[in-house]
């Protein structure tokens, strides 16, 4: 993930301006029966603090650290129960009970003496291979991206030329041997499978190094609810302390950082191969990822000495057993927030058993022998996963303004996560009086409707370093869904994420490469409301990580809201807009309406 931006915050505030309403626009052709105009109509706005979540409804899990100016920190940990790839959960040839019983008449049933040679935990990051231009080079290191005939390197060859030469389009002598690859007749890419990534996963300072702890968890997450019968899922709110409440045996704690290589293991040489050196051959390549070592003593004891009792016999005693995982990241150079995909994270077991080999022979046994066998089993994140935030209280400044019902905002917070988020009320004035049945009176013909929405950039300025939201989410609040635009727009974006073009919510830049303001479509939800006397519900506002993403997560008991969106949960991102009733030099920036419409001539 880049630094761009995505959630909210809530304030109360009613809106302030000479007149209800003001018509601007001139008529197109001079005698014309009809006119176009152009009506900026007031919204009535409040800012809502956003309550504690239900933190294991999320569909991406953080951990870390995000600094934000004006919002302040937020340090995340996680919990996870694991899962058996395998049900059976047996090691080496034959079960324990065998092993423990062994039968005379079968000289192969042997001890196996499993062993735990090696424990990995692997989390990868969320990552992209984004080549557009095709030319064997992603986006991040390609000189021009637009251009397969770019020369990222420098050295007379084209990008696509070099790829389809197999040679690397990023190193000028690919082989190594002091001629450019330009003048090179037999040059070749040693390591000709390579694949670069770049990880979209992140926030923060991608260099920064941290510790990571890794240890076991020492409370039990049930999948249901005891104080509704075990009728309902059980609920643990974003809030909670059970990382570190529940931090067990230490399974790992070092310091690190973020690599975004790609991750390449060899194979072993074999020594009856003379002229071949397997230890050249790549066994297996991995994407960038958390990869640590665990201690392979708790693992020897926790599972492999425990095969064939009743503590790993099933899935539901071995969650009582072993609890699950926790991590925990502190100790920053400076602030990282990292998403990381759970969903193909893992552990892998490593050991070795001992097999009695009859060498293909039953009544020979002069040539047999032990051997000693590798193998693995792997552990899954595949229960329940959530999140643990420690987020720092609300600026005092922030918090008055949320508290704020009686005065209209000058500016409207929005901050993801246990932040704030603003409800919006249409065709309603400064003082809260409807203007719709006024606005249905003129039987208008609406061409087009948008929320127009400026961002404070004396604020951002000021405050310094904000990684600005780069989508803003509008969604009705009684329904639990986007407005109807939304779901009418099949325009695409340049990435997934930034589909539903049209609709928008989308950042808009200035010259400089800062935030200038959002704009989101809503011609369809205003042609019901004013023509069709569809409801006028409140609407929200939040920053949001995903427009395709339009899950709802509950709140903790609320007067005022009962869920908020999946996207702005997730996101540890805010900024500051102009309000409805800003300072008279911001009042052509304010937050309103716009209306285009068609009416009769008169």
């Amino acid at each position: 993930m880049k630094k761009n931006s995505i959630f909210l915050l809530i304030s109360v505030v009613l809106f302030s301006c000479n007149k209800d309403y003001n018509t601007v626009g001139l008529n197109i052709i001079d005698n014309n029966p009809f006119r176009t105009s152009l009506e900026e109509v007031p919204v009535f706005v409040k800012m809502r603090k956003i309550p504690p979540y239900v933190s294991n409804s999320l569909t991406t899990f953080q951990l870390g650290e995000f600094e934000d100016n004006i919002y302040g920190t937020s340090k995340v940990s996680f919990l996870g129960q694991l899962n058996f790839e395998d049900p059976s959960l047996a090691f080496g040839n034959v079960s324990q009970s065998k092993e423990d019983n062994p039968d005379a008449d079968n000289i192969a049933q042997i001890p196996e003496e499993e062993t735990v040679k090696n424990v990995f935990l692997d989390i990868p990051f969320f990552t992209n291979v984004d080549d557009d231009d095709n030319d064997g080079v992603i986006n991040l290191y390609d000189v021009d991206s637009t251009d397969p005939y770019s020369d990222s390197d420098g050295d007379g060859v084209s990008d696509a030329d070099e790829s389809n030469a197999g040679q690397n389009p990023l190193d000028p002598d690919t082989d190594g041997d002091g001629i450019p690859d330009g003048e090179d007749t037999e040059s070749i890419n040693p390591n000709a499978g390579r694949t670069l990534y770049e990880l979209d996963s992140l926030l923060g300072e991608s260099k920064a190094t941290f510790k990571l702890k890794v240890s076991e968890l020492d409370y039990f997450l049930r999948p249901y609810d005891p104080e509704v019968n075990f009728e309902q899922f059980q609920k643990y709110y974003s809030n909670n302390s059970l990382a570190s409440d529940f931090s067990g045996t230490i399974l790992y704690e070092d310091e690190m950082s973020v690599n975004s290589d790609e991750l390449v293991f060899y194979n072993e040489d074999d020594p009856e191969t003379d002229d071949v050196d397997e230890s050249e051959t790549v066994k297996e390549r991995l994407s960038p990822r958390i990869r640590v070592e665990l201690d392979k003593s708790f693992f020897q004891s926790k599972i492999i000495d425990k095969e064939g009792s009743d503590d790993i016999s099933n899935i539901d005693n071995f969650r009582l057993y072993f609890k699950g995982i926790v991590l925990e990241a502190y100790d920053f150079s400076d602030p990282l927030l990292m998403i990381l995909n759970f969903n193909e994270a893992e552990i892998k077991v490593e050991y070795e058993y001992k097999e009695y080999n009859k060498q293909g022979t039953t009544d020979d046994t002069s040539d047999d022998t032990i051997d000693t066998v590798d193998a693995n089993f792997r552990f899954l994140f595949s229960g329940i996963k959530l999140n643990s935030f420690k987020n720092d209280p609300l600026p005092a400044n922030v918090y008055t303004s949320v508290l704020d019902t009686i005065k209209n905002p000058k500016q409207v917070y929005l901050k993801g996560g246990e932040g704030v988020m603003a409800e919006i009320e249409l065709f309603k004035n400064d003082n809260g009086v409807d203007l719709l049945e006024e606005i249905r009176s003129k039987e208008w013909l609406i061409n087009e409707a948008n929320l127009s929405i400026y961002i404070d950039k004396d604020m951002l300025s000021f405050s310094g370093g904000i990684i600005e939201p780069s989508r803003l989410y509008l969604y009705d609040i009684k329904n639990k869904a986007p407005v109807i635009d939304y779901f009418v727009d099949n325009s695409a974006g340049p990435k997934p994420y930034q589909n539903k073009v049209v609709h928008g919510g989308l950042i808009q830049l200035d010259e400089d490469k800062n935030g200038l303001m959002y704009k989101i479509r809503m011609s369809e939800h205003i042609k019901n409301i004013v023509r069709k006397d569809s409801t006028n519900t409140k609407l929200g506002l939040v920053v949001s990580s995903d427009i395709n993403n339009t899950i709802n997560v509950e709140v903790e008991e609320s007067d005022f809201m009962k869920f908020t969106p999946n996207s702005s949960a997730i996101n540890p991102l805010g900024t500051v807009l102009i309000g409805p009733s800003p300072s008279a030099e911001n009042y052509d920036k304010r937050m309103r309406l716009n209306i285009f419409y068609t009416e009769v001539n008169n």
